[in-house]
């Protein structure tokens, strides 16, 4: 049975989604509303998933510039051709990658979704999307356009669940980059003040346990260009991570602190302004080792 939070949230991410695409975009964002309208134009059915969805619920003063966008009945050739003028390359795992003034847009068919094509769960339709997001947080998808007088579709796979706890984990665990799910991870904890939960955590340091540390900051730092992110820093955060599994491997990764070289737990309220999962204080001095921007 769906929560009364859960119905809340939907009704609140429909309502977002269809100013920013009705209104929003169309008033201040012309390039992209453009965009937008090829692909209703052409009836294609399209869901915006991952990221994008995330920060139109949580975001109330930001609006998202990466977008991903599903589009099924339609091959990746032919969505080269729709938006020739637009197509920047390809993305990492074979989708296309638009550039639209200050937007950055990841289309994919359907069909051609990664896990889809190595066969990694049944389905292939919109509704199985939700099932193979490495994280819970980017385990959502929702309709872009629906008929007047409808609700827009909206599957999801622990999405409004992780809101409602404040705590992200592993959705589904088999991924073929798992050095940037990690930072990205770390990344989404820090911007919206989320814990980690007891999985990703153990996730997290056992694959950071295999290789350098400092590989590991080049990612973080290539994925997040104006994240300035030291590998000292990036060391004392996984080593927090560890030292409070060591305590519970059961319990979500909650604030630490530095105190001349000891990490010490500090017990704030993840609703309370000044709760920053990966924010150290060193002799008195707060340190945000993770800028914000996901």
């Amino acid at each position: 049975m769906v929560s009364l939070e859960t119905q809340k949230l939907k009704r609140d991410l429909r309502t977002r989604l269809g100013r920013f695409i009705a209104t929003d975009s169309k008033r201040h964002y012309p390039h992209l509303y453009s965009i937008l309208e090829d692909i209703r134009n052409n009836k294609y059915p399209a869901f915006l998933c991952g990221g994008a969805v995330r920060d139109i619920l949580l975001s109330n003063n930001s609006i998202p510039r990466d977008l991903d966008i599903i589009i099924g009945y339609v091959s990746r050739e032919k969505l080269a051709t729709l938006f020739s003028g637009n197509v920047k390359g390809k993305t990492s795992l074979g989708g296309l990658k638009l550039q639209i003034k200050d937007w950055s847009i990841d289309i994919w068919p359907l069909q051609d979704i990664w896990a889809f094509k190595e066969g990694k769960v049944a389905g292939k339709g919109f509704s199985d999307y939700p099932k193979i997001t490495f994280l819970d947080i980017d385990a959502i998808a929702i309709q872009l356009f629906s008929k007047k007088r409808q609700k827009r579709v909206v599957y999801s796979k622990g999405f409004f669940e992780a809101i409602s706890t404040k705590t992200i984990e592993i959705n589904f665990e088999e991924n073929p980059a798992p050095a940037k799910c990690i930072v990205r991870a770390l990344q989404i904890a820090n911007k919206f003040k989320f814990a980690v939960g007891p999985k990703l955590a153990r996730y997290m340091v056992a694959y950071v346990s295999q290789m350098e540390i400092e590989e590991l900051a080049e990612i973080y730092q290539r994925r997040y260009i104006n994240a300035h992110i030291s590998v000292e820093k990036l060391h004392k955060c996984m080593k927090s991570i560890e030292m409070q599994l060591q305590t519970s491997n059961k319990s979500p990764v909650k604030v630490f602190a530095v105190q001349e070289g000891n990490f010490v737990e500090q017990h704030y309220s993840l609703s309370k302004s000044n709760c920053d999962l990966f924010t150290m204080t060193q002799y008195g001095k707060k340190q945000n080792l993770f800028p914000s921007g996901v």
